[in-house]
Order: C-alpha cells, then structure tokens, then sequence
C-alpha cells in the first residue's frame, strides 16, 4: 500500500473519529502498515492527538480493514470479532484492547472497519520465526518457560468463561447443536466453499473422518480460534496483556484450540526444520500446562490433530487461490492439495501421500518474496 493510500485513509478516518471520542482538535499520526493482520482484514496503527477535558491527550490506536475478493476464510465479518471482543470485556476477565468504533457502511473507508485502542505489550513473533531469534530467545531458560506457560494458561481461561454468559451469539440453532456439532458443520461447509466444484481427495478424505469419529460427548468452550504466540500481547515482565484475532472464534471443545496451538508450535520448529527453543514446555508438557488449568483431562487429541491439519489445509489452499487471483502463479498450480501441510494431513488419517514438489516451491517463494 502507497503512502498516498494511506494518507487517503487517514482523511477519511479522521473526522468519523472526531465523533467517536469526545473531544476537540482530534488528528492522526501518519498510518503504518505493520505485518500480520490476520486472515481476513488489513491493519494499521496510528496516534490520536486531541484535547478532552483532561487536556492534550494522545492514543495509540489500531484500524483493522475488511478484505474482500479470495478471501482466506467464508463469510469473514468485522462485526463477529467486534462482538467476541465487547463480550469478553463486559462479561469476563480476558483481557482484549478496549474497543473504539464499529463501522459497517463501506463508504467511508471502502470496507467495513473497527478501530481498538492499541494496547503495549509485544508478541511472540513468527517472522523471524521466535525459536532462532527475538526477544523471547533472549531470555532466560526458566523465563521462556514462564512466558509460553502463561500463553496456555490464558487459553486455557477463555475456554473456562460461561458461554451463556453474553456469547449466546455464537451459537446458531440452524448448524446444529451448540459445540462440536455446529463446528464441524462450519468446517465442511468451509471446505466446500473453498474447493468449489473441486476434488481435493486428502482434504475431504479428513473431513469424512471427522464425521465419522467424532466423540461421542464433548466441552462446549468458548472458543478464541486463532490460538497462537504471535496473537498474544505480553508486558514488558512476560505477563499476558491482551488476545488478539478473533476472527475464528466459535464454540467448541477447548481441545479444538490447544490443538491448534500445538500445531503451530510444530510448524515453526519441526515444520520448519528449526531447532526448537530450549526452555519451551514440549507437546506432552503443553498438554499438562493446560490440563492443570482448565482442571480436566482433554480427550482425543488425535481427533483434533486432524481438525486442526485440515483447516490449516484450507487457509493454504486459498493462499494458492490467492497468489492465482493476483497473477503470481500459474492458473494451473496445484500447491492446493500438494503441500506439506495436506501430506501430514494425509499422514494422521492413513491416506495416500500427496506429492510435495515444484508447485508448492512456487508458492513459497512468492510468499518468501512479499516477506
């Protein structure tokens, strides 16, 4: 995005801040475009300046934007994450920055946007990938540890709020029944959307198993759904901040997350051939971290180790659909269901491997180029 672009932005934001905050001479700082917004939208950070009754005030801000056309996720709505935020705030102790505005007609920014307040804090980043540098590497062995466990904890207190108490939202009688029932029809209706009139054999063989050995009693959790290091706000003393992106966010067993967690834990070490962290509790040790708070044992982790594979397989295979739309691959690319992520996908439920070869090398080194 140009510096025109933004500045455009920055107009038109302005004065439909100005009647958000009650305030006098309100302006904003130059907007930056940091990496990492999430599936479905663009963020930008900037500054408010204005005069309230307390005098010159300044306020760190963040705007996330609506992305429209390929989108990596079906039916992404701006208001869904604006809503799990406003309830976690009125309702529970799970911290999430404080909300700002909500607006809906595409008009004035040409999407729909919301702006939050930008809370301090940093994340555990996955560029560069956190096991070979950064400032959770640089801590002490015994630190590291403290911060990834208060990581798993904080998951483990979403999963542990009342979902009758101001998430009744989520809950959509026409899916199904509230939990795994309606998670897994979003899930195969996702996959449909997303393949088309497509056959992706190893992505709709892992849906069939799911269907057909889905436990038979499970949690219903409210659940985060983008349950990562890079989506957790930690202070300057490693201590949770604040949990960001909730664009996934359902109901659901809390296995479902803390086995997307441990998914993404996997990749950037062993998925990506990185050493991993010293310090850092393993899968087992994860596990108990999260057993311990939540105060009960989790149940068929294979299960969701397949759950989370193959969604993970979805978000890759719209990556590719992505890259297509935008002319960076060939229309006939097949990294969609020859990737790594569908071969461990294939691996877990005892199907036929797909090939991993020069496809999915055109895809990395696109997404390597814009990074």
């Amino acid at each position: 995005m140009t510096t025109t672009d933004t500045e455009s932005i920055r107009a038109r934001l302005e004065p439909w801040l100005a009647e958000k905050i009650p305030a006098t001479n309100l302006s904003l700082s130059p907007l930056q475009t940091p990496g990492g917004a999430g599936f479905s939208a663009e963020m930008f950070f900037t500054t408010a300046r204005y005069e309230d009754a307390s005098g010159a005030t300044e306020k760190d801000l963040v705007v996330r934007r609506q992305i429209f056309g390929h989108d990596l996720l079906m039916n992404a709505d701006l208001r869904h994450q604006w809503n799990v935020m406003d309830a976690f705030a009125k309702h529970t102790d799970v911290r999430v920055p404080p909300l700002v505005g909500m607006e809906m007609d595409h008009a004035i920014l040409g999407a729909p946007f919301l702006v939050m307040e930008r809370v301090p804090g940093r994340i555990i980043s996955q560029n560069p990938n956190y096991n070979r540098e950064g400032w959770l590497a640089d801590l002490p062995l015994a630190e590291r540890h403290r911060v990834w466990k208060g990581g798993i904890e904080n998951m483990a207190d979403i999963h542990k709020v009342d979902w009758h108490n101001g998430f009744e939202f989520l809950h959509d009688p026409s899916q199904g029944e509230p939990g795994l029932d309606q998670y897994l029809k979003g899930v195969g209706d996702w996959l449909d959307w997303a393949r088309a009139d497509r056959s992706w054999s190893v992505l709709e063989s892992a849906m069939d198993y799911l269907r057909n050995n889905r436990p038979a009693k499970t949690t219903i959790s409210v659940l985060w759904g983008d349950p990562i290091p890079a989506n957790t706000l930690f202070d300057d003393n490693g201590n949770v901040a604040a949990t960001i992106d909730w664009e996934m966010a359902a109901l659901g067993p809390g296995e479902i997350d803390l086995a997307w967690w441990l998914f993404f834990d996997n990749l950037f070490s062993v998925g990506f051939g990185v050493p991993r962290l010293e310090g850092l509790p393993d899968r087992e040790e994860s596990i108990a971290i999260y057993e311990a708070r939540a105060g009960r044992k989790v149940e068929n982790m294979h299960y969701y180790d397949v759950l989370s594979t193959l969604r993970m397989s979805i978000v890759s295979a719209r990556q590719v659909d992505r890259q297509i739309a935008q002319g960076n691959l060939a229309v006939d690319n097949s990294a969609h269901v020859n990737n790594p992520t569908a071969a461990r996908l294939a691996e877990l439920i005892g199907a036929p491997l797909p090939e991993v070869g020069e496809d999915f090398r055109q895809l990395m080194a696109v997404i390597m180029k814009k990074h």
